[in-house]
């Protein structure tokens, strides 16, 4: 008799991670060795965000487990408890054999702490990395609870060494995001103008966050980050902001952003996204999405602020504080300098057939649930105990 296909749990919480993610999910769906389910929660099942459980409908994906983990406003903490405990009664209920997240949402941290707490294998797709606030604490506490790792690059495998991981879990297999972005296949301008109402040929791409380690700080820089795209004088897409605490404050400021110099959207599909970013004389804000994204588009970004502060960087990134004045400042420099050559340093275009390759094989599968905390002292700094 043929062994029984692994049962694949994916989780999903927000538009970033399922654009990504979803080609692995279709193809885990598709495969004879595999069956997939796919948990949506967080941000695609909140109307304000676009409620986006459609677009994942629309992929074609079948087997799906809608669980809203929150209501406008609660804290972190709470809808990180919500999406634990609807998590482990579905995880026991349905058994699966690994549980895949990505990034550093809390809903990942959930699908993380669920796996290892039931002995489902956890796979956790671009660990290793840093940017800034709580989501360097979110993406490591992740690795911790993760039996096996997918990363970007060999700078992530490093870190995740530095963090007692065992050589053997943790497989390089580039960033899921690159083989959208470098597609021939992405929609045309004119389509994405025509499909978003945007009216203007030439623009800026705004998105800004909550930084939720800065909670007071979060509508005063928010409102001067603002007050330069008024004073820039240009046209500007504006994409509202995640649901981290804080969001509250961000919106209000964007809310002045109005007239015809400016179109806002509560949410994109990812290649219409990435086609925007491509045609646009910039990125601003403090999105993964101008340090990451963006450079592999070779399109210049102005990154305001501490959200992405330890990100790696790009020819074309500008760093800026959250001040009126700097981020004009460099808006200006942006329209100066040629537009800087596609960057790569997240790994090369493969990443989703790479990931499904391992699913469907053996290696993945082959180190086990118990984990050891690797000691390597010559990674200590020199005087530190």
């Amino acid at each position: 008799m043929p062994e029984r296909p692994r049962e694949v749990l994916f989780v999903t919480g927000t538009r970033a991670d399922f654009s990504k993610m979803r080609d692995v999910m279709l193809a885990a769906q598709d495969s004879v060795r595999l069956s997939a389910r796919v948990v949506v929660t967080g941000m695609h099942l909140l109307r304000r965000y676009g409620y986006t459980v459609h677009e994942i409908e629309r992929a074609g994906l079948r087997r799906l487990h809608l669980i809203p983990n929150q209501v406008e406003g609660e804290p972190m903490a709470l809808v990180l408890a919500n999406t634990v405990q609807a998590l482990t009664r579905l995880v026991h209920e349905e058994r699966p054999d690994a549980i895949v997240v990505h990034g550093d949402r809390v809903e990942a941290l959930a699908g993380a702490l669920v796996g290892s707490l039931t002995n489902v294998r956890v796979v956790h797709v671009e660990g290793g990395e840093v940017s800034g606030t709580i989501d360097d604490s979110i993406r490591h506490s992740v690795s911790k609870h993760a039996h096996v790792h997918l990363v970007a690059n060999g700078v992530a495998r490093d870190r995740l060494l530095q963090l007692g991981e065992e050589a053997e879990r943790i497989f390089e297999v580039g960033s899921p995001e690159i083989d959208i972005l470098t597609s021939p296949d992405l929609p045309s301008l004119d389509d994405v103008r025509a499909h978003y109402g945007i009216g203007f040929h030439r623009y800026r791409v705004l998105m800004t966050h909550p930084v939720t380690t800065e909670p007071e700080a979060n509508g005063p820089n928010t409102a001067a980050l603002v007050d330069a795209v008024l004073a820039d004088g240009g046209n500007w897409v504006v994409v509202d902001p995640n649901n981290d605490e804080g969001c509250t404050d961000v919106r209000q400021q964007l809310d002045r952003l109005t007239g015809d110099r400016f179109v806002r959207l509560p949410s994109m599909r990812f290649e219409h996204f990435a086609a925007l970013m491509r045609h646009a004389t910039a990125v601003v804000g403090n999105s993964s999405a101008g340090v990451r994204e963006a450079p592999v588009l070779g399109t210049p970004s102005v990154n305001v602020g501490s959200r992405q502060r330890n990100r790696s960087r790009a020819a074309g990134v500008l760093d800026v504080p959250a001040d009126r004045d700097a981020v004009l400042a460099a808006l200006r420099r942006v329209d100066a300098m040629p537009r800087p050559t596609a960057y790569l340093g997240f790994g090369e275009p493969g990443a989703r057939k790479r990931i499904s390759a391992l699913l469907e094989g053996q290696e993945l599968w082959r180190p086990p649930l118990y984990k050891e905390f690797v000691d390597r002292p010559e990674r200590v700094t020199a005087g530190v105990s």
